[in-house]
Parts: structure tokens; C-alpha cells; sequence
């Protein structure tokens, strides 16, 4: 062997140990997703039957409907049309989840859930990336007193961004043997992800009877924060040793609620994310600080609305690490794999190649602590809508709201309309350019009984029709539980 980890060295580096490990764009992201994303995850998984991943309310319909309280997420001026307590609990008080993708899941799975990374490769044809996030509502009260509005919330709030060479796709359902005798270089791979605690006060007051302002400051926590940029991952040829390299090049850097650990028997750092029982309260660290900011105005039959939201950040100072690749892999020619053609010889199907790369990751990096300390700006979201208010409980209008954020920008411009078909039941629907590609249609419903209020919204209607080929899902349903207070 010449440096690095050779496949002669224990067992755990067979050639059965391969690429999704060094990968850390697919490897570590997975598994702090996976245990992030747990509940959130089965709970979009039972509530629409499919399989999406995880941009929270934007241009999602249920800001159009004045009857929820939540209508308010939008603009912190709008009150809250019932004089009923609202309350809403864990999970079911309106999450909201954006995802958008140059993918599908068809992309990757065909009829009964098999899947072939050579589909992946030839349907996506360029880069990937996906940006997306969630929002889980812990805890909601709002309450109207007159002209005044109070509302006090709780959220967790996730966000994710990354790319990746999509001819690494290639490299994965090839398997190693092909490419012995070769030099191939796949990246750069990103990865941009936080999670973050969301403490909220917000205060509306009808100053006039045509004017409302409205505030919402609001305590951050960090809870996780992962940073890889333009990490790639190196195929390289000894054949003076007859041995295939894989030598993954970069570093990144996490913070947050992990445990690191290195063993000097089996000279491997392992990074787990770790969750306690104090991890459900809130502790004054890694603080961070926001607001929103609304007003509305009403002339006539015309309403005129503006907001800034989530201006702010939360900062990243306990338990921080850079974590650097310094380690190869090294397979001797003779055991190499391949993956693309079962019927010769040294197969080995992909994804149990990839199953068994879980446990390389280690072996190739160090992790140290750093004084470092990290200020994460959140998505800055400004809209402003007319409303037009008719008769027989009708409203017409247009909306427009830009998100901006680190690295993109995300535009919505809507025409929507609302109607309350009776006392329990409004309905609104909604046409919306996206970034000027793309004609999204929505739709938003809500039923307000004695004791509870039901709403089910999306800004693209077409996602929840046939969710295998969406490229694009915004979704928000939850449950209000309404309790008078006369």
C-alpha cells in the first residue's frame, strides 16, 4: 500500500466498499436528514402518499384567506377574522413544505419502486441541485381583542440547498472496474443546510378604521448548521500497485447538535448527530434575532398590503468543526465491481454498493474544533398584494413577492381569487409565475366548525396530481382548534 487505506488493511475495506460513503454530498447529508427529517418526513409521507422532500409559505395560496389566522404568516397587519381562541398543536397546526428541483422522483424510480441511476443520468442530463424547506409548527395561539391581534408561535424551520456533477450519477451505476487505468475528477458537489428554532410574538392594531400595522420580532435558536463547498471526488490509477484510487478533495463545516469521536485502534472519526431530552427546550445559545414587519390599507373596496418578513439571523458558536478529507481509498484491481450488467461476472448491484460505502466516511477525514463563529442570514421575503373586494363574499387580486437569500433570488407573481361559499367554507385559487419560467395553479381551502378549523392549500395543484414527475411542490395543511372565550 502507498498511503491511504488499502482494501488489504480490515475487513471493513473490501471492494465492496466504495462511493457513497466518500460522497459526503449523499452520505453524512442523508444521515442528518434522516434523523431531522424523521417525523416531518412520515408525516407528509401519510398525509399525501408519496414520496417529496422537504421554501415554507411562499406564494402558497393560504395567505389569501382572511378566515385563518395563519393568513397572517404573510403579513403581520392581517387579524384574525374569528373572536375565538386559536390554538394549534405539534405537527398538525399548518406545516408547510417547498421543494424545487431541476428532478423528479421519476428520475430515479419506476414502476414498483425500482430504480436505475443510469435513468437518473440520461433524464437529468445536466447538473443537479435542489433547494427546499420546512416549516413544523411546535406550538400556536392567536387571539382578537377588538382591533388588536396577539399571537405567540413556535416552529421548527429547516433548510436545504446543495448541487452535484450529475456525471457522478454514471460513476455510481457503472461501478468501479470500468474505470480502472483511468483518471476522472466528479464535482464540484455543495451542500448548504441549517435548522433553526423559531420563538414568535407577533402584535397587529387597527390604527384607523382603514389602517392596519402589524409586528412580529422573533428569537432564533441554531440547532444545526452544515456548509460543504465545491467538494470532488478524484478516481485515480497506480498501476505500479495494480490498485484503483478514490481520494475524495475538500472540506466542510458543521455545527450543531453533533458528537464527534476518533479511535486510535481503528484510526476513524465518526460524526453522528445526537439528540437528548434538553434538545426540546430552548437554551440561550447559538441566539439569533428577526422581524416582520406589515401594513395594510383599505380605500374604498380596494385593500393595499405590504410585508418584509424574516429579516434576521441566527449565529452558529457552540460545538463547531471543520471536518477535512485527508484519506484515499485503494482497491486492488482483481476485486473491483461493476454494476451496469448482471449477467457477467463481478456484478454488484448499485445501491447495495452504495449500502455498503456507509462505512468508509470515517476512515477519510478529520474533524477539529473551531473558534469559528457562524452568522447564518435567513431567506428575506418582501410582497406586497392588492385586493378587490365584490359582492357575495368575493375577492379578486394580484400579489407579488421576491425571496432572497445568500445565493438566489425567487420571485412570485399571482393572481388569485377567494370566495366564502357559506359560513364554513372558503376557497380560493391562485395562478402564479414562478421566476418568470414557470405558470404554477393553486388551489386553498379552509372549514371553520364550532370547536375546529380544517385547511388544505398547494400553489401547484398539478404536484398533488401526479407527484412522481413534480419538479416543483408547495404545500401547507393543518388544524386549528378554536375555543371561546366569552
Amino acid at each position: 500500500m502507498k498511503g491511504g487505506l488499502s482494501v488489504d488493511r480490515p475487513p471493513f475495506f473490501t471492494a465492496r466498499n466504495s462511493l457513497f460513503n466518500i460522497n459526503h454530498n449523499f452520505a453524512l447529508s442523508f444521515l442528518i436528514m434522516k434523523r431531522l427529517g424523521k417525523r416531518i418526513l412520515l408525516f407528509i409521507l401519510m398525509s399525501i402518499g408519496t414520496w417529496i422532500q422537504a421554501n415554507s409559505q411562499e406564494g402558497n395560496p393560504l395567505q389569501y384567506i382572511s378566515g385563518l389566522s395563519q393568513s397572517s404568516w404573510n403579513n403581520p397587519s392581517f387579524q384574525n377574522k374569528t373572536e375565538k381562541l386559536v390554538v394549534g398543536i405539534p405537527i398538525i397546526a399548518g406545516a408547510w413544505v417547498d421543494w424545487n428541483a431541476n428532478f423528479s422522483p421519476d428520475y430515479i424510480f419506476s414502476k414498483n419502486f425500482t430504480y436505475s441511476f443510469d435513468d437518473f443520468y440520461t433524464k437529468l442530463g445536466e447538473r443537479g441541485y435542489e433547494l427546499g424547506t420546512v416549516n413544523i409548527p411546535v406550538l400556536y395561539l392567536s387571539l382578537r381583542r377588538e382591533k388588536q391581534n396577539f399571537t405567540f408561535a413556535v416552529s421548527e424551520r429547516i433548510f436545504t440547498e446543495s448541487s452535484f456533477d450529475h456525471e457522478f450519477l454514471k460513476f455510481i451505476d457503472n461501478g468501479l472496474e470500468p474505470y480502472y487505468g483511468k483518471t476522472e475528477s466528479y464535482g464540484p458537489m455543495n451542500i448548504h443546510a441549517y435548522h433553526y428554532r423559531e420563538l414568535s410574538f407577533s402584535y397587529s392594531k387597527q390604527l384607523r378604521e382603514r389602517l392596519s400595522v402589524g409586528v412580529r420580532p422573533k428569537l432564533l435558536f441554531g440547532r444545526m448548521y452544515y456548509e460543504m463547498n465545491d467538494v470532488y471526488i478524484n478516481v485515480l490509477t497506480d498501476t505500479d500497485a495494480g490498485e484503483l484510487l478514490i481520494k475524495p478533495e475538500g472540506n466542510y463545516q458543521i455545527a450543531g447538535q453533533f458528537e464527534i469521536s476518533y479511535s486510535d485502534i481503528t484510526q476513524a472519526t465518526k460524526i453522528r448527530p445526537v439528540f437528548m431530552f434538553e434538545d426540546y427546550f430552548f437554551g440561550f445559545r447559538n441566539l439569533g434575532a428577526a422581524i416582520d414587519l406589515g401594513i395594510s390599507y383599505k380605500t374604498g373596496k380596494t385593500e393595499i398590503s405590504a410585508a418584509i418578513n424574516d429579516l434576521g439571523f441566527f449565529t452558529m458558536d457552540k460545538t463547531v468543526y471543520n471536518v477535512t478529507y485527508i484519506n484515499e481509498l485503494r482497491f486492488n484491481g482483481s476485486t473491483l465491481y461493476q454494476s451496469n450488467n448482471n449477467e457477467l461476472n463481478n456484478y454488484k448491484e448499485a445501491r447495495y454498493a452504495l449500502k455498503d460505502m456507509v462505512s468508509s466516511n470515517p476512515y477519510l477525514i478529520t474533524a477539529e474544533p473551531s473558534t469559528d463563529k457562524i452568522t447564518i442570514n435567513i431567506p428575506l421575503k418582501a410582497n406586497v398584494s392588492v385586493r378587490q373586494f365584490l359582492p357575495n363574499n368575493m375577492e379578486l387580486g394580484v400579489s407579488a413577492q421576491i425571496t432572497f437569500s445568500n445565493r438566489n433570488m425567487k420571485s412570485y407573481l399571482s393572481a388569485f381569487g377567494h370566495k366564502a361559499l357559506n359560513d364554513r367554507f372558503d376557497l380560493t385559487t391562485s395562478v402564479t409565475l414562478l421566476d418568470f419560467k414557470k405558470l404554477l395553479p393553486g388551489l386553498g381551502a379552509s372549514y371553520t366548525g364550532k370547536y375546529a378549523q380544517y385547511y388544505l392549500s398547494t400553489n401547484n395543484i398539478t404536484a398533488l396530481a401526479k407527484p412522481s414527475s413534480a419538479k416543483y411542490l408547495n404545500l401547507c395543511l393543518g388544524v386549528n382548534f378554536l375555543f371561546s372565550t366569552q
